[in-house]
Order: C-alpha cells, then sequence, then structure tokens
C-alpha cells in the first residue's frame, strides 16, 4: 500500500481548519472544521482524536459488526463535540464533517462519512465518486434536480445539511465497497473538490507517480483561488488483482446503534492539547 498526504491553508483563509488522521495501514480519515474563534480546527481534531481513541475497538470485527461499530463510534464523537460546543460560549456553533475509510486487509473498504467531504474509488482509470454531499446542493444533485457542472458552480454549494457537533445526534452513513490491487482511494475536503473538477482530478491520478499526481493536485487547487483549506490523501491499494468490474456497494445509512452503548472513545481524553506542526501543514508539505 502507499500513502500519499498533502494539506495546505490555502490563498484566502488564514487558519487550515482542516484535519487528517493516518493509522496505516486501517484508518484514514478527513474532518473539515466549521466555526469562528478557531473553533473549526477545535471541532475537527476532537473529532480524529475520538475516531483514534476509539480505533482499537474496531480490531477483528466485519461485516454487520463494523458497521454498526462506526455508527455508533461517529455518534458518540458527533455527542462530544455538541456537548463542548455548549459548554464553552467561543465554541457555539462548531462543527465538522467527518469523512474517513477502514481497511479490512480482506479487500473490502468500509466509508463513514458526514458532511460534504468525500471519496472517491479510482479503478482502471476511470473515478467515481464513492460518498454523497450532505448539503443543499448534493440533495438536489441527488435527486437529479440539477446536474453535476451546475452543481459545481452553484452558489449554496457549500450549506450543509449535516455535520459533526450541529445537533445532538446524527445520521451517519456508511458504505462498504471491494477494493483491489492498483485501486486508489482519494479521501478530500470541498477545498479540492470546490476548486478542482472531477475530470480533472481523475486525469492527474492516471499518472502513476503518486507524489507528482498530490503536487499536481494542491497546485491546481491553489491556481484555481485556493479558497478553502486543501487536504486531501491518496491511497493506493496492494493486495489480489480482479478483472476490471463495476464495484460492489453497500450503502447503510441511519442510527444503528444507541450512543450510550459505550465505546473506547466514551471515557477518554477527546479535547487535548494541539499537536499539529501548523508551518509545515500551511506550506503545503506532507503531514506525518
Amino acid at each position: 500500500m502507499s500513502v500519499v498526504v498533502r494539506t495546505h491553508t490555502g490563498k484566502v483563509r488564514e487558519n487550515n481548519e482542516d484535519s487528517l488522521l493516518l493509522l496505516h495501514p486501517k484508518l484514514f480519515a478527513i474532518a473539515d472544521g466549521m466555526g469562528g474563534y478557531n473553533a473549526g480546527e477545535v471541532a475537527s481534531e476532537m473529532a480524529l482524536y475520538g475516531l483514534r481513541d476509539a480505533s482499537p475497538g474496531l480490531e477483528g470485527l466485519g461485516g454487520t459488526l463494523l458497521i454498526t461499530a462506526l455508527h455508533r463510534i461517529v455518534r458518540q464523537i458527533n455527542r462530544t463535540v455538541y456537548e463542548k460546543a455548549r459548554e464553552i460560549p467561543e465554541y457555539n456553533g462548531m462543527g465538522t464533517t467527518l469523512t474517513g475509510v477502514y481497511l479490512d486487509g480482506a479487500g473490502k473498504a468500509y466509508i463513514f462519512h458526514v458532511g460534504d467531504s468525500r471519496v472517491y474509488l479510482m479503478r482502471d482509470g476511470r473515478l467515481k465518486q464513492i460518498t454523497t454531499d450532505h448539503s443543499l446542493v448534493g440533495e438536489l444533485l441527488e435527486r437529479g434536480e440539477i446536474t453535476p457542472e451546475e452543481a459545481f458552480d452553484h452558489p449554496k454549494k457549500n450549506i450543509l445539511t449535516r455535520g459533526i457537533g450541529v445537533n445532538e445526534d446524527v445520521t451517519v452513513d456508511v458504505f462498504v465497497i471491494d477494493v483491489y490491487r492498483d485501486d486508489m482511494v482519494l479521501l478530500c475536503s470541498d477545498g479540492l473538490t470546490d476548486m478542482v473538477r472531477d475530470r480533472r482530478i481523475e486525469t492527474v491520478l492516471q499518472q502513476r507517480n503518486l507524489q507528482l499526481a498530490a503536487d499536481d493536485l494542491l497546485r491546481d487547487a491553489l491556481d484555481a483561488g485556493g479558497k478553502d483549506n486543501i487536504s486531501f490523501i491518496i491511497i493506493r491499494m496492494d493486495g489480489k488483482k480482479e478483472p476490471m468490474k463495476d464495484t460492489a456497494e453497500i450503502k447503510t445509512t441511519g442510527n444503528w446503534a444507541d450512543p450510550d452503548t459505550k465505546t473506547p472513545a466514551d471515557d477518554r481524553d477527546l479535547f487535548p492539547p494541539r499537536v499539529r506542526n501548523k508551518e509545515r501543514n500551511r506550506n503545503g508539505k506532507e503531514a506525518r
């Protein structure tokens, strides 16, 4: 497996409110924070610290048990961020997206998703968006009321209908897909996809050198204006190779588990000190 990461503040924002989690080779996630007084970066970091602390509870799970655990963990993270926002006035209204992938090591990827960050699958030179944007424009697109081209330029495309910490509970999407050798999984914040169209992302990812591909994507987003923080993770799979075919996809949504059920994240400190090297991320260097 090869993994390449980029994160950049962009040309407009003062702070980078995106956070990234890499627990190689199993768990990868991205969170795009929102809220004033730096509350967005607090929310995104809380979400990923919570996910990190809960991740040992995913070991050895598969199928329905793993899906249920992912629903439960994300809902617990949502509640923690929500309660912190109510507790501290400066954080009132903070929230974040949370999108990630858990690789079971047996050829399946479990994708969990809240918000408008995205997961794409690149297979045999073709790019497919796996997640659905939880936004007003995403819903219009899902219902077929607008085209992808209209969605890309829509003035209200960043109005979310679902996010972590916005309400006391949240509905989580979980997708299960098959992955094979040479497949690429792209996780990204909207700072990339608001600036760079899917067909351009597809073209860039067709090159074999992932470092060069990542550099090109970041450059394209900045050249297009860099209006938001830009963050993404590219994963190229190893393992068995299967003939080209459509991806088998299972989607589950809804609240599968009571968030009061204990998870490894429940009794941990989900509000730890900041550890990100801001200058390294600000300059677009590879996150570690």
